[in-house]
């Protein structure tokens, strides 16, 4: 499970699309900053194109609603052993069980909202308590929040991490509506062809934090980019 997690997530994209959700983050895990944008590189807090942040510190400038065992003003990553954090830098904790943090979905042409064309970049810093095989751990996702108002797959994206044989990878998932198939590059069966998943072939283990990031161009699957730890990684669409 992933019990610590201090995430600098962007969301930044080029243009404004349609849709509803709700934002969730970090099940079973602790967080610190969060991003998602709109870039194939690792964005900086200034960037224009930035949609969202998410510090957990004191006062989130975009609101969160918490659910469950949400635990405040936990230790995050800090100097010397990761500089570009502040000395009192602090993570949220998530127990595990259920707990998260949610937001309203801003409605249609919402900022959230990506489509064909448009590109996102999504980060976060981690702490796993522990790994389980074949559990995947949302990080921060868009949909699939389980309200009978809307489809069980109205996944727009998703930042994930996987377990697989004692370590980590981390997975970039979304759906597009049935009967488009937007990623050629997919091997999943036809009923299930609408959802698209890339998994990373690097990984890591448990013990410390870790960085990582997914930069994505939708309708465009050999633009998917991953890294871990600074590192680019390689993946595949399974």
């Amino acid at each position: 499970m992933i019990s610590d997690y201090d995430t600098r997530m962007k969301v930044t994209h080029s243009r404004q699309k349609t849709g509803t959700f709700v934002l969730e983050l970090g099940k079973r895990a602790t967080l610190a900053l969060l991003y998602v944008g709109i870039l194939t590189n690792t964005l900086r807090a200034e960037d224009s194109s930035l949609v969202a942040r998410w510090d957990f510190g004191t006062e989130e400038s975009t609101p969160l609603l918490s659910h469950g065992g949400v635990q405040r003003d936990q230790a995050g990553p800090v100097p010397p052993e990761f500089p570009d954090f502040a000395e009192n830098n602090i993570a949220v904790h998530l127990d595990g069980k259920g707990a998260h943090f949610s937001m309203d979905d801003p409605g249609p042409n919402s900022k959230y909202d990506f489509t064909n064309g448009d590109a996102i970049t999504l980060e976060a810093w981690i702490k796993l308590d522990g790994i389980q095989s074949n559990s995947p751990m949302y990080v921060i996702g868009k949909g699939r929040t389980g309200s009978p108002r809307f489809p069980a797959d109205n996944q727009n994206w998703a930042l994930r991490v996987v377990g697989a044989n004692g370590v980590a990878k981390i997975s970039f998932l979304f759906a597009t509506p049935v009967g488009r198939i937007a990623n050629p590059s997919s091997s999943s069966s036809p009923a299930d062809a609408h959802w698209h998943r890339w998994t990373s072939v690097n990984s890591f283990d448990a013990a410390g934090w870790h960085h990582v990031a997914v930069a994505y161009r939708f309708g465009d699957p050999a633009s998917i980019h991953g890294w871990i730890d600074g590192q680019p990684t390689a993946g595949a669409w399974d």
